[in-house]
């Protein structure tokens, strides 16, 4: 089976339509049969953070079925504890990278993922 990994780095707040995009690509992947998961890192860890403050948001339910259906795969550490971020998304039940260590790649290209960075 196919994996692809969407690695996503944009402030939810700034860069509204590309986090948006994030989340549609991973359900786009898998209601067509493809495994996705969506990576966390940059100022993308700040999701949690967004969601929480803007209820109402369009990004919120998509948000929600991510966490529901598990395709948050893992946010970055580093950048959890650099955007003070790091005990919402623990709260969250996403997995965090490594202490002090960004996303592995390489990890995820030995796994058989084909990267998406947005």
């Amino acid at each position: 089976m196919e994996q692809v990994a969407i690695i996503s780095l944009v402030d939810p707040s700034v860069d509204h339509a590309r986090m948006l995009h994030a989340f549609e690509y991973i359900f786009d992947l898998k209601d067509n049969g493809i495994q996705a998961q969506l990576f966390l890192d940059g100022a993308s860890v700040k999701i949690v953070d967004f969601v929480y403050n803007n209820p109402s948001d369009i990004i919120k339910p998509l948000y929600d079925r991510a966490i529901k259906d598990r395709l948050l795969e893992e946010a970055c550490n580093f950048c959890a504890s650099a955007f003070k971020v790091k005990e919402k998304i623990v709260g969250s039940n996403i997995k965090l990278s490594p202490e002090n260590h960004h996303i592995s790649v390489a990890r995820l290209i030995k796994e058989g993922y084909r990267i998406i960075t947005l």
